[in-house]
């Protein structure tokens, strides 16, 4: 029983994530970009705390990297998502499998969040959303990847 839990315990993580994108994904239009414009401010006041510009400089700036901010964030919320699912799948089958489907799943799972948008207020969905979803997905990937090997050949090192 012990290792029934241990091993299904793993997909926890990945359906709450689901959920917290179910969320946002179902947020209006004007609340999801409120959302990602305050992040958007922070990252300029940083900047312009470095950079040391004035009020317009600081606007202009936070006009040209909003799209980017919002872009950036669906890509960081899928590569998570990729990842909990790469974690749950191990628990359970071999890593190349897990990879595979950690992948499917991610890139089906964006491709129904788009359709969930289609629902929502002043929201689209959009293939081109879906692809900068599995950018971050792929990302994530290399990351895994580099993690991997890096950890063959230590045990190899070791043998």
């Amino acid at each position: 029983m012990k290792k029934y839990i241990r091993k299904y315990f793993w997909y926890v993580p990945a359906i709450i994530w689901m959920l917290v994108i179910f969320n946002l994904s179902g947020q209006v239009g004007q609340a999801s970009g409120r959302l990602s414009l305050q992040v958007t401010e922070k990252i300029v006041d940083v900047i312009e705390v470095v950079r040391g510009g004035d009020e317009e400089d600081a606007y202009r700036l936070t006009v040209k990297l909003h799209p980017y901010v919002r872009k950036l964030a669906h890509m960081t919320e899928y590569g998570i998502l990729y990842t909990l699912l790469m974690l749950s799948f191990l628990a359970s089958m071999v890593t190349t499998r897990s990879m595979s489907f950690s992948i499917l799943m991610s890139f089906l799972y964006a491709c129904t969040d788009e359709f969930h948008q289609t629902f929502v207020s002043s929201r689209a969905g959009q293939f081109t959303d879906v692809c900068i979803d599995m950018t971050g997905v792929l990302a994530a990937v290399a990351v895994t990847l580099f993690i991997y090997s890096f950890w063959q050949e230590r045990n190899r090192a070791e043998s």
